[in-house]
């Protein structure tokens, strides 16, 4: 089957309403603070899990500040109260929302390891390991939710195409079209937006 792939940017002055059943794959990015690119794009973008959770833990969290013992002991009073519903991938359609409002992902991290790294008052390292990337990804529509597929649709319909943003279980390596850094100053939502500015 031929792909057909839906951009956001290339439909925002449409006159009629979108219909995404024309389309095999819609484009979204995915904001993170990868270790390794290459694990990224050699097994896909996972959701989290426990095994993984432990690893960034021991290696972003754990320094002269936070002992292995105390991170661990946080890590799992807080993975308890960690829904499966929150283990997914989360994607935006629209890439400048990543870089203007929800800049966090790109300046911290996981939302998870953020919050456990505020549990233990160390967010700010966090900004010290990892490098901010975009990835850009074609989703096939057979693996998004109908209901979500029509949410979409309604955004589009209704004008509020800014923020769209949507999860999937998985998103796999064929999947990843490309990837960027960010190399202008990114608004941190914990600052009052004072912007971050990446180093490379």
């Amino acid at each position: 089957m031929k792909k057909n792939l839906f951009i956001l940017e290339e439909h925002l002055d449409d006159k009629y309403p979108v219909d995404l059943r024309h389309y095999t794959h819609i484009r979204a990015y995915h904001a993170c603070r990868p270790l390794n690119i290459s694990d990224y794009l050699q097994e896909g973008i996972k959701p989290i899990d426990y095994k993984m959770a432990l690893y960034d833990t021991k290696t972003r969290i754990v320094s002269e500040y936070v002992s292995e013992a105390d991170a661990v002991c946080m890590l799992c009073s807080l993975w308890k109260d960690f829904h499966d519903m929150h283990k997914k991938v989360c994607v935006q359609m629209n890439k400048n929302d990543l870089l203007t409002y929800s800049g966090h992902y790109l300046i911290y991290g996981s939302e998870f390891i953020n919050a456990l790294a505020m549990n233990l008052g160390c967010r700010d390292e966090l900004k010290k390991i990892g490098i901010p990337t975009i990835f850009s990804c074609d989703i096939p529509t057979e693996n998004i939710d109908c209901s979500t597929i029509l949410d979409i649709e309604q955004c589009f319909y209704n004008g509020h195409t800014d923020d769209i943003g949507f999860s999937v279980p998985k998103i796999y390596p064929e999947d990843i079209a490309g990837y960027e850094h960010p190399v202008k100053g990114i608004p941190d939502p914990y600052y009052g937006g004072i912007e971050y500015i990446p180093t490379y």
